[in-house]
């Protein structure tokens, strides 16, 4: 049921009981001002943490020219293993520099949630850069965490100088984060519901207006350094019977996979390495991510490239079924280890490959259909399931390819069957796994008997 903000108003349907505050923020100047200004340093600190990750990978791997794993490959295998453990050295000294001098690194689902978005901004800052050296030198993490805390952490501290309330400050902390993701991958759409569902919890106006907002501004911004153009390729699909009936079963074993992912990055970060520890941790998992490389150098990095393949039709049976197998166990290494990074693109490229291999399978029900097809399902899908967002991460998928419009329909009935399923096996997401997992197991106050901030 919804009603009015205000006691006796009229009725509002998108302005549910429990956004009161954040409907009065809309009317603060303050508020709008500190919004536009959260959206351009997003924008610009996205295009600055991209040439950085660029310069770091043609350093490392030593190319000048194409895509990362075309990079890789070119180089000797012995180079993987030796760049990551530099890096690991490297990265590992300054994170535990940084959690002695700084204090502890708040999560952004921590920091909205139980600290009303406070973050320290410098702290928030080194770790982004710390991040994205990270994924440059070839950690299986996400590139998008570096953009999301930089914005968060601009949020917070521009609120604090505007004075505004904690509702404000929470509300802008996730759009700053949203628009850092908007960014990086163009996708404005995408980096608002990322904000408002994801990291809040509503698609109430009072949430989503200054998310598009933000990430709209962020995104625009972004293109005076990065290019506007969508991340991935696909040429035009079609829709078929068969490809419906597939994409709900395949949703159901997204389910299950993306609880399964939850479970493992719970585990991880719940349990992640700290202290002087970290260091010896992280050398030793970035170390193992390079010997891996050496026979599957499809393991290292973001997975952006991995990804582009996969909607390519461009790798083989056996070697999609070794990174699915692989990538997330090399992940949850990298955050156990106590190095920090982000989720979302290893997560899709996991889905696009998964979705790839269950297609491959019923190539004889599915005789004609792009491999396509079934790597933006299946992307869609595992996001779906384990970020609990699938409005959010259907748009995204739309949006990172500027595809997939003709294939709406089995895309969400494939997210929908993921987010139900794995709902019901693990109560969280990706960005609340370890909460759930330190309440699960430790019985820590401040979450419900299931184990989790109410969403």
């Amino acid at each position: 049921m919804v009603a009015s903000a205000a006691a006796g108003g009229p009725h509002q349907p998108n302005l549910p009981v429990g956004h009161a505050e954040e409907d009065r923020a809309l009317r603060s100047w303050r508020f709008w001002l500190v919004a536009v200004l959260v959206g351009i340093g997003a924008g610009l600190g996205a295009g600055a943490l991209m040439t950085i990750l660029h310069a770091v990978q043609h350093v490392a791997y030593g190319y000048r020219r194409g895509d990362f794993q075309t990079g890789v490959r070119q180089g000797p295998p012995w180079r993987r293993v030796v760049v990551l453990m530099g890096a690991g050295v490297v990265l590992g000294s300054a994170w535990v520099l940084l959690r002695r001098v700084g204090g502890p690194v708040r999560g952004l689902d921590e920091a909205v949630w139980e600290h009303e978005g406070r973050l320290r901004p410098l702290v928030t800052a080194a770790n982004a850069l710390l991040q994205i050296v990270a994924v440059g030198a070839g950690a299986t993490l996400g590139r998008e965490g570096a953009p999301k805390e930089l914005g968060a952490g601009l949020a917070s501290g521009l609120c604090d100088r505007a004075g505004l309330t904690h509702t404000q400050r929470r509300v802008l902390v996730a759009c700053g984060a949203g628009a850092g993701m908007a960014a990086v991958y163009n996708v404005p759409l995408g980096g608002a519901l990322f904000a408002s569902e994801v990291l809040l919890g509503s698609l109430a106006l009072p949430v989503v207006v200054p998310a598009l907002s933000t990430a709209a501004v962020a995104t625009g911004v972004s293109w005076l350094i990065l290019p506007d153009r969508p991340t991935y390729h696909v040429g035009h699909l079609l829709l078929s019977a068969s490809l419906t009936a597939w994409a709900v079963v395949v949703g159901l074993l997204a389910g299950l996979l993306g609880a399964a992912l939850v479970l493992l990055v719970g585990w991880a970060k719940a349990r992640a390495t700290q202290g002087t520890r970290a260091l010896g941790t992280i050398v030793v998992a970035f170390v193992a991510v390079g010997a891996v490389a050496i026979v599957l150098p499809e393991v290292l990095g973001n997975g952006k490239d991995v990804t582009q393949l996969a909607l390519s039709g461009a790798l083989g049976v056996p070697l999609v079924a070794a990174v699915v197998l692989v990538r997330p166990l090399a992940t949850a290494a990298c955050l156990r280890s106590g190095a920090v990074g982000g989720l979302f693109t290893p997560t899709l490229t996991v889905g696009a490959l998964a979705g790839t291999l269950a297609g491959r399978a019923c190539e004889a029900f599915l005789p004609h259909e792009p491999v396509a097809c079934f790597a933006l399902i299946g992307a869609a899908a595992l996001l779906s399931g384990a970020m609990q967002s699938p409005v959010a991460s259907v748009v995204l998928v739309v949006e990172l390819t500027h595809s997939g419009l003709s294939l709406l329909v089995p895309i969400v009935l494939a997210a929908a069957g993921a987010t139900a399923l794995s709902r019901v096996l693990v109560p969280a997401s990706l960005y609340t796994a370890a909460g759930w997992w330190r309440a699960d197991h430790t019985s820590e106050p401040g979450r419900d008997d299931r184990g989790h901030r109410p969403r």
